[in-house]
């Protein structure tokens, strides 16, 4: 190897020639074996000769003679009618600078010759020399494309402390270039230089050249696009560069672009056996123990029927059919028996337990009573096909809606009520979970008060209220957490003088039979509930002391706790949200051999029974990975300049309802999933600053 440098430095033409072609052959074949650590004066011979392009600026113009004798010289290619100013001999030297700069741009593929040359000066100024040849030179355009490729290798190790760096400013000059290969690896070459140092040196790109750079990211070019992204990447990572484009560049536009590449060349998953997905991703839920209580209004309407369509009616209400579950005898009958023993005294006789038994297969076709011989050899009868429901079904087919009203005090217990339909739900919500203000009560006149109740009143056929417990009566007894306001809980209103003469009036009255209350008038179970709630009234002077303050305790919700909120309207809206949707409780078929839709313990449909019924086929799309499963290339690139993005002054404008979109690409772009979770976070720190 010192042959080779000596003979490169003799410049002699034989000597040289030899000398390069060995080295261009050996950084070719084997590149591992050149190093210049190993042989110090190697380098410093090839940057010597790569030092000696200036020579060449004026190489590819011409001359020629005018009629008056005049020699005029020319960048234009006259062809028969010019004469090149190149000689031959400096045709050879320019070939001996461009193996020399082939050998220098193969060996700085290898990151420790990389770091060797840039630790030289005079190779960097070698480099910059070269780099601002003149550009319209056809002669040196293979010389400036090994210069930029030895850039892009040298450039992770050299630390440019401004913007008025020479190999900085000479990059910068090629990003208006329109050659691909030029403006490929100048940027590659920027976005590499620039990644370690802590000045924001591209705050001096030209407004209109940014520009450029992200309408080119519209263009289907995998690697211009990629070079694109990540000078785009560097140049948000300064929130102020975003700022100082002002108009320049459509920010909004390419954050709408960068979101359409979360998802670049993404590949869908296989299309699965949807049961098997079930399968994988679905736990079934443990069915109840006990049926459900009934409401009173359905009670009322079994009661009309005769045996055997009673016990029928009051097994499909109770239970559901599952091919897994299954009952034993006793408790069946006995939950039938302990549910109607209070009627069978007034009158109603109900079905033999055998003949009880046997009426399953009536119920449920695909139900069966049926004998299990335990381990120790005892003997268990069971029902099996079926298993309780978590709420009752309506003789119509319709399942009841659950109110889920709870909080954490252990004074507050939890709504047991059940209705009908969401309508009813939501009207006891209103009446007596978030009642209205409390009214001053107007003082009665001593006459008034000694009034008897109207004979309306009096002689209505009243059935029955329900027990507290049943109607999902909560707001009686407040918890120490709960404010109270006007000597009562702020959760209750206080009635009027009106309702409470008529609450008074009806607990006058004798209570009626169940069997005798069939034929009366039926009472919404909202007005029952509302009816058991009222507290007693309290003086007119204890009502100024401070406002009623309401909350949300569905299902434990803790969205206004501690202190409440004073506007109704507001805590009404929110609840509404935890409210089912209205085909919650649509009609179902009994005894269906293949029913369209089925529904669980819970009484609403899971991802298994859609799955299994309609035919739903999950699909997600992956874009690229790296060798450990990590998100790469293209769409990674594109989350993290949002990420940037995000964190300007602007972010909260630029992706304002973009929330949406991202959550979808994250829901199917499993590798981005992390990524897009960070963006979100820091959307939403962004707009709790901002605001």
């Amino acid at each position: 190897m010192n042959r080779v440098v000596l003979a490169i430095r003799s410049n002699l033409p034989d000597e040289m020639d030899w000398a390069l072609q060995s080295l261009v052959r050996m950084s070719f074949e084997t590149p591992d074996d050149l190093h210049f650590d190993r042989y110090p004066a190697l380098a410093p011979a090839l940057v010597e000769k790569l030092n000696s392009a200036d020579q060449f600026r004026d190489i590819d113009t011409y001359s020629f003679q005018t009629n008056d004798g005049k020699v005029v010289t020319t960048d234009d290619d006259l062809g028969l009618f010019g004469a090149t100013v190149a000689t031959e001999k400096v045709r050879k030297q320019l070939d001996k600078v461009l193996e020399a700069a082939l050998v220098l741009r193969n060996a700085a593929i290898n990151p420790e010759n990389a770091r060797h040359l840039s630790r030289s000066q005079v190779c960097v100024g070698a480099l910059v020399k070269c780099l601002t040849l003149p550009a319209d030179r056809p002669s040196l355009v293979e010389l400036r494309q090994y210069c930029l490729d030895i850039v892009e290798s040298v450039a992770l190790f050299l630390r440019p402390t401004s913007s008025q760096d020479s190999l900085f400013r000479a990059l910068a000059g090629y990003l208006s270039s329109d050659d691909r290969g030029v403006l490929i690896s100048a940027l590659r070459a920027i976005a590499r230089l620039v990644i370690n140092v802590e000045a924001n040196l591209l705050q001096a790109i030209d407004r209109k050249v940014v520009a450029r750079i992200c309408a080119l990211i519209l263009l289907d070019d995998e690697e211009l696009l990629s070079v694109c992204l990540d000078f785009l990447y560097q140049y948000t990572a300064a929130p102020e560069n975003i700022e100082l484009t002002g108009e320049a560049v459509d920010w909004r536009e390419l954050v709408q672009q960068l979101i359409r590449l979360l998802l670049y060349q993404a590949q869908e998953w296989p299309q699965k056996d949807a049961r098997l997905i079930s399968n994988m991703i679905l736990e079934k839920k443990a069915p109840p123990s006990q049926p459900p209580d009934l409401p009173n209004d359905l009670v009322y309407e079994l009661l009309s029927f005769p045996e055997p369509e009673r016990a029928t009616q009051w097994m499909r209400a109770c239970f559901e059919e599952d091919p897994e579950g299954d009952v034993t005898q006793i408790a069946l009958w006995k939950a039938y028996e302990s549910r109607f023993e209070e009627y069978v005294k007034q009158g109603k006789k109900l079905l033999p337990a055998a003949d009880f038994i046997k009426n399953v297969t009536t119920a449920f076709r695909r139900a069966a009573a049926m004998v299990v011989t335990l381990p120790g050899g005892q003997q268990k009868f069971i029902i099996k096909g079926i298993h309780p429901r978590e709420v009752p079904m309506s003789l119509k087919g319709e399942l009841y809606v659950k109110c889920q009203w709870s909080s954490t005090s252990p004074n507050w217990p939890r709504c047991t009520g059940a209705y009908p339909s969401i309508k009813d739900l939501f009207a006891h919500i209103l009446a007596v979970h978030v009642p209205p203000p409390p009214t001053p009560a107007p003082v009665l006149s001593q006459q008034s008060e000694s009034q008897p109740t109207s004979s309306a009143t009096s002689s209505a056929p009243i059935p029955p209220l329900p027990s507290p417990t049943t109607n999902g009566n909560v707001g009686i007894s407040p918890g120490p957490d709960v404010p109270v306001t006007n000597g009562f809980p702020a959760q209750v209103s206080r009635p009027t003088a009106t309702e409470q003469h008529e609450n008074t009036s009806m607990s006058d009255a004798p209570p009626l039979s169940p069997i005798s209350a069939l034929t009366a008038e039926p009472v919404q179970e909202s007005t029952a509930a509302e009816s058991a709630t009222q507290p007693s009234p309290v003086p007119l002077a204890q009502h100024d002391q401070q406002p009623v303050r309401y909350f949300c305790h569905w299902n434990g919700c803790t969205r206004f706790s501690p202190h409440g909120d004073a506007d109704r309207r507001k805590v009404i809206s929110h609840i509404k949200t935890h409210i089912p949707d209205a085909d919650h409780n649509k009609p179902l078929p009994y005894n269906s051999r293949s029913p369209p839709l089925q529904t669980t313990a819970s009484g609403t449909l899971t991802l298994d029974t859609a799955i299994l019924s309609q035919n739903v086929v999950l699909v997600s799309k992956s874009t690229m990975v790296d060798e450990h499963g990590e998100a790469t290339g293209i769409p990674l690139t594109s989350c993290l300049i949002l990420r940037n993005v995000a964190r300007s002054e602007t972010g909260k404008r630029l992706l304002s309802g973009l929330e949406t979109e991202l959550i979808g690409v994250a829901a199917v772009n499993t590798p981005l999933r992390n990524y897009i979770a960070d963006l979100l976070d820091v959307i939403e720190e962004k707009r709790r600053t901002i605001e």
